[in-house]
Parts: C-alpha cells; structure tokens; sequence
C-alpha cells in the first residue's frame, strides 16, 4: 500500500464501502446493548471509530490531546485509584499508537539528539529506583505513568511540532479552552468579591486548587506571547490574542500564588539571560547559593532555630496577611512545607543511593518528622507530596536521581540557550526563547511546588524540551524557510 492511499481513505464519505459497514456494525452495537442492557455495547462503535481516526490522522488526535489539557478533571475513583479525564485516557491510546509506530517504522524512530538519551537515562534511572522501593505498587504506576507521559509529549511533539504552522496550531489548542476555563473562572470568582479565602472554591472543577490554575496559565503565558508574535500583521487576530493573554494575566493576579508571581518574573527574567549567554554563570552561582545554604543548615542542627511557634502558624484569610505572615515564618503553608522538608531531608540520609522509591514520600514521611515543626495541617488528609519537586527527586529516587534530573534540565537550558544563537530563522529563534522561558517558569515553580507530573505543568515541560530538539536538528538538517523535519509521517502509520 503506498503513502497516499490512507490519505484517499474517507470513512465519512456516503459511497465508501467502509461507511455502509460501520452504519449496519453501530445499528447492531446499540439494538445488542439496549436488549442486553450492556452500556459497553453502546458506546462500542465511537471506540472503534476513534481508532480509525487515530489511523487516518494521529496528528489530530495529538491536537485534541493538548485542547483538553485546560479542561481536564481528576477524577478519583480510590484513595490509590484516579485519572485526569479525559487526557490521561488520550495520553495512554497515543503512547500505544507510538509503540506500534516504532515496530512497524524501527529505523524512522531512533534516539538522535542528546536531549532523547538525557531523558532516557532519567526514566531508566526511576525504574531502578522504583525496583527498590519501599512499597512497590505505587513506584511501578509512577513509573507507567511517566513513561507515557514522556512518551506522549515528548515523542509526539518530536513528531508533530517541527514547523511553524504546527506551533501555531498547538498554541491556538492550548490557548482556546485555557481562556475559556479563565472567563468562566473570573465571573464566578467576581460573586465572590475576589476573595483570597474562597479562590480555591471557583478554580475547579478543572483545577486541584489555585497553585495547579496558576501554574498552568504562567507556564503557558510565554507561548500565548510567541503567538500574538506571530500574527502581528493581523490587527484582529493580535487583538484578540492580546485581549485573551490579558484574561489569563487577570486569573493569575487572582491567584494569588505567590510562587506563581515569581516564576512569570523568572521566565521574563530568563529571556534577559539568554540574550546576553549568562545561562551557565546563573546556573552556577544559584547551585552554589543552594548548596552552601544547606550546608549552613545542617551544620550544627542550626535549622532548629528556624521552628514555627504552633500557634501563630496560621491559615490567614488576607493576602496582605499571607505576605507578611511568610516574611515573619508565620504562614502555615510555608511552614508545612519547611515542616515535609526536614522530614525529607533525614529520608534522603537514610536511603541516599536508591531513594525510598518513586511515589513513596507520602507513606514514609510521617514517622520521619520534627515535631517542633508541626502545623495544623500537618495530617495531610489531602495526601500531598513534599512541594518541592528537587527535593522529592532525591528523597524518592536518591541522590543520583537528583543529580540525573539536575543534569538533565541544565543542559536543556545550556544547549537551548547555544541552540538560541545559532539560530538565524526570525520564527525558529522566537520559539526556541519561548520554550527555555517555559522551562525556566517551571523550574522556579518546582522550588516549590512538586506538579512535573500533572498534565497541566509536566505537559509544557516535555513539549518545550522536544520543541528545543527539533529546531536544533532543523537548524542543522534544512535551511530556515523549509516548513518541516524530514521523516516519516505519523498520520500515514496504517500505510503498509
């Protein structure tokens, strides 16, 4: 079969023997499932027709992917049991579609760019941990969990994000709903008067709380500004862009998250680093001020002095209350974290090599605290994780998974910075800065916040680093004006 015959496959058209076969199949499936009172049967047909679709066109599936990125839902079924729908769903069909993609086109699909084995050595490095963990079950669902992801926004964005035309496309999937969910949030939280104490009320169901609704409009905001880049020249189109970025802008000033406001600094701020090849002095200088800060702390216990007074850790209801209260180590937020993280510090000594194993913080923590750093909320009913994803890293997969992580995401923002000045194509450079500004808004967020593994934030973070790969292999494989990477196309997968 060649190339162009699935492309003249057309199973809408009114003629086509294909359609005559799926009506008389749907009849039955629905006459079966009403006499049997089977619901499986029912919906049957539209399962069999999104495999056709991913057959005809993988490429739209992939964009129906990040369109539902803003409006998924969690959705728990048990206390160890849940799902982001519908996304997660998507994830796992186009992880399978890309599995069977590389068996039938083995050569097409190989690890070329540094950034393909960087990430391999990090998920390699998570299944050798999750095989010494303590509670096995939940180190073997993170590690499928990642896989897919990895495998989903990483290698089809690989795949599919390799032009223009197909950046623009993805941002208009991501930018559409992302401001939807933004004005419906904004009208319901304006009967609230704006209030700080109720913004965790109005920002779901499509949010976990205002810290996931924040992150995700601050990591997406540097690719809505690369779009009203893009159609500059288009009076309407930029306008509405403008007017739709200011909406997102709105939600994240009514977040009122502070890691938020200072992430959208860094990634600003990372744009003027790039520009002037200061990446590698500032990766430098800030690992130098982190290690030497903790060292300072361990010495001599001295992080003992920094314990909260019980009852003056509170929740405040006032965002100027919230701000002072964390300048004077008062806010019962930061100090639950301050309060997980010297639980996780001593877990890190105890199992320094391996870690206790992906997903395995939260059922080890507890017995491993201090209580002089107790708070309120310190029985995490709501079972979250450390919220600080570097520190995670090394309690859960042990200090060579940290230093794996660390290598991995400082050459992403070493190379990509390189990538930046080697690139000559006006739209190419604008993406390139794009992607390494998400990065860095994320990289900030993750100081204190553990999401990498949320479809809101881990998504951006895998598709900024493929967008990275493949305008440095277009830079060096095709001249500026050519629209695509050679390779295969996914979308003809059923061509032979």
């Amino acid at each position: 079969m060649d190339g162009n015959s699935v492309s003249r496959f057309d199973l809408f058209r009114s003629d086509n023997r294909q359609w005559t076969v799926f009506m008389i199949f749907t009849t039955l499936c629905i006459l079966a499932g009403t006499w049997w009172e089977v619901p499986f049967l029912m919906i049957l047909p539209g399962i069999v027709l999104g495999a056709a679709w991913m057959l005809v066109d993988l490429r739209q599936v992939y964009y129906l992917l990040l369109l539902c990125i803003p409006l998924s839902i969690e959705m728990n079924f048990s206390d160890s049991l849940g799902t982001d729908f519908p996304t997660e769903p998507l994830i796992i069909l186009l992880t399978g579609a890309l599995v069977l993609m590389a068996l039938h086109q083995p050569r097409r699909i190989g690890l070329t760019h540094l950034f393909d084995l960087l990430l391999v050595i990090h998920l390699a490095w998570i299944a050798c941990s999750a095989m010494f963990a303590e509670i096995p079950l939940v180190a073997v669902k993170f590690l499928l969990a990642k896989t897919w992801y990895m495998l989903t926004f990483y290698g089809m964005s690989r795949l599919f994000l390799t032009g223009p035309k197909a950046w623009r496309i993805a941002i208009w999937c991501l930018l559409i709903p992302l401001a939807i969910t933004h004005i419906i949030i904004l009208v319901r939280f304006s009967a609230y008067g704006f209030s700080f104490k109720d913004v965790n009320a109005v920002v779901g169901p499509f949010n976990r709380n205002h810290v996931t609704f924040a992150a995700l409009a601050v990591v997406f905001l540097p690719f809505g500004w690369h779009l009203f880049r893009s159609y500059r020249d288009n009076r309407f189109l930029s306008s509405l862009i403008l007017a739709l970025l200011a909406i997102i802008l709105v939600g994240v000033q009514v977040s009122y998250t502070r890691a938020a406001y200072i992430a959208l600094l860094g990634g600003i701020g990372a744009v003027f680093l790039i520009r002037r090849k200061w990446m590698v002095p500032t990766l430098v200088i800030a690992s130098v001020a982190v290690i030497a800060f903790a060292i300072s702390l361990v010495q001599n216990n001295r992080f003992l002095e920094f314990a909260p007074d019980y009852n003056k850790t509170i929740s405040h209801f006032e965002f100027e209350d919230l701000l002072t209260a964390t300048v004077k180590l008062q806010d019962i937020s930061t100090m639950e974290r301050v309060y997980r993280w010297v639980a996780g510090s001593y877990m890190i000594g105890e199992r320094p090599w391996t870690g206790f194993g992906p997903n395995n913080f939260y059922p080890n923590y507890q017995v491993r605290t201090v209580r002089s750093f107790r708070t309120y909320v310190s029985d995490n009913p709501e079972r979250s994780g450390i919220h600080n994803y570097y520190l995670m890293t090394a309690v859960e997969q042990g200090v060579p998974g940290l230093l794996i992580y660390l290598l991995l995401i400082f050459s992403v923002l070493i190379i990509g910075e390189r990538i930046y000045h080697q690139t000559t194509d006006d739209k190419r450079k604008r993406m390139v800065l794009t992607a390494l500004s998400s990065l860095v808004v994320i990289h900030v967020m993750q100081t204190m916040n553990d999401l990498l593994e949320t479809d809101k934030v881990g998504s951006f973070f895998f598709i900024s680093i493929a967008l990275l790969a493949n305008i440095d292999r277009l830079n060096r494989q095709s001249p500026p004006d050519e629209p695509s990477l050679p390779g295969p196309d996914p979308s003809r997968i059923a061509s032979s």
